[in-house]
């Protein structure tokens, strides 16, 4: 692949919904992708990754709903995770304990076969149907995990910095190096178009760019720079983020997170898609990669293989991860991937910043803790080095997009109850207090929002 043809990297990063939940459908019925590794329809396979709980047999089973939030978050802090996966037996993780751990959730409803737990429902393309496009249309990364077997902070420093000082979330988020400083020092262009907040608001050190900078940008303003910017201003590397659910915000969150339900994502997913595909001369040189954060606390039937990620130099934990997160959804979207790709090489996070690397580093390097990483490249999927001609149109999705789930945004007032939320809601008081925080493209959240109250 000549990366000299690759001119845009767009990131978009999801939350929290495992491969199983999402695309394991792909390997059932007609139409099965026989090389893909998701769920299977025969009673042996089910009963035997069934989770169980207070002797009943949980197996995988179809969720029809996507516009109703869940009753309950599942637990996916790195103790809750360990729990999920299970003790290890030759390196081997059971993936046993998503029932029990989701069975403590706050607001979980009773759990019997009657009311099964949702952490053990999948979607199809139904339900889901712009990644049933992205899946058919593009490339789906059947082997990519989340980078370590801990929450939404950890894994979010690894994908934007390739290490990561902490192992659960913490309140304020500590300061590292992200991709935007390595960007920067490298002259690429940048951007982040974001719905509400951005997620490393959480960072103090970002609060003068989030504010008053020009690289962080309403997603509404993504369309009209695809269309207008010329070439040579054009970012080389654009992010793209949804509205969080744990952040404050008015309307549904779209970023998968539960409660929230999946219509959300899935509109901003196509937006995203549409917005990119705009200009047909930008197309031709972009690289749009989705992938999930972690995977919340739904199951996935595959044990993530042993990768050991020690504690960086300055880690508020001590503790090594011996293994990599659990599986979750990845698509590459390109022209330069075909139709119905399934790549089952090991990728992690850390694989979009060794593509990033590859195409803007020095001698194709990103870091030393990065590129040593026992994990494949972005780069890896790539399989139409010289780019299809045309543009994959999403089906009319009018019915579905039309059905609005109740709003999902936190009442004014309310108390956050989660480091993450309580480290956006500090984030948000910490913008109404700079100088750039009103006048500006928050001033509907500074408004909406009261101030965090004392205490809490």
């Amino acid at each position: 692949m000549d990366l000299d043809r690759i001119k845009t990297i767009v990131v978009v990063m999801m939350e929290n919904r495992s491969f199983d939940h999402l695309l394991g459908y792909l390997s059932l019925g007609p139409d099965a992708r026989p090389n893909l590794e998701g769920l299977k329809a025969d009673a042996a396979w089910r009963d035997n990754v069934a989770n169980a709980y207070r002797g009943q047999n949980f197996p995988p089973f179809l969720l029809t709903d996507p516009y109703h939030d869940m009753d309950a978050d599942p637990p996916h802090e790195r103790n809750h995770i360990a729990n999920q996966m299970g003790v290890a037996a030759g390196g081997v993780f059971p993936m046993d304990g998503f029932v029990a751990n989701y069975a403590r959730a706050p607001g979980a409803s009773c759990l019997t076969p009657e009311n099964p737990p949702p952490v053990m429902g999948y979607f199809t393309g139904r339900e889901a149907p712009v990644t049933d496009f992205f899946g058919k249309e593009f490339a789906i990364c059947d082997h990519w995990f989340s980078s370590l077997p801990a929450g939404t902070q950890p894994n979010r420093l690894m994908a934007m910095s390739g290490y990561s000082l902490i192992d659960v979330n913490q309140v304020p988020l500590p300061e590292q190096e992200l991709v935007y400083d390595w960007l920067t020092a490298r002259g690429i262009r940048w951007r982040v178009y974001h719905e509400a907040m951005p997620f490393f608001a959480m960072m103090p050190n970002w609060l003068d760019d989030v504010l008053a900078g020009d690289r962080f940008r309403p997603f509404k303003k993504l369309s009209h720079d695809v269309e207008n910017d010329p070439p040579n201003e054009r970012p080389q590397v654009i992010f793209i983020e949804p509205t969080y659910t744990d952040s404050p915000h008015i309307g549904p969150g779209t970023d998968d997170h539960a409660p929230s339900a999946i219509k959300g994502g899935q509109a901003f997913l196509l937006e995203a898609y549409r917005d990119m595909t705009r200009d047909p001369d930008m197309w031709a040189g972009t690289v749009m990669i989705v992938t999930y954060d972690e995977h919340g606390g739904f199951f996935d039937h595959v044990s993530p293989p042993a990768l050991r990620t020690d504690p960086p130099s300055g880690a508020h934990f001590q503790k090594p991860f011996e293994a990599l997160g659990v599986r979750v959804p990845a698509f590459v979207i390109s022209p330069f991937v075909e139709g119905r790709t399934v790549f089952n090489g090991l990728l992690d996070h850390t694989s979009i910043l060794k593509f990033i690397g590859q195409k803007f580093g020095e001698g194709g390097r990103y870091s030393e803790a990065v590129d040593q990483r026992a994990v494949g490249s972005v780069l890896d999927v790539l399989n139409v080095p010289d780019g299809r001609s045309t543009i994959p149109t999403v089906p009319p999705l009018t019915e579905y997009l039309k059905r609005e789930p109740p709003p999902a945004g936190r009442v004014p007032g309310t108390a956050p109850q989660t480091p993450l939320q309580r480290g956006f809601q500090d984030a948000l008081d910490a913008m109404r207090q700079h100088p750039a925080g009103r006048g500006g493209k928050f001033d509907d959240l500074l408004n909406e929002f009261p101030a965090h109250p004392a205490g809490t």
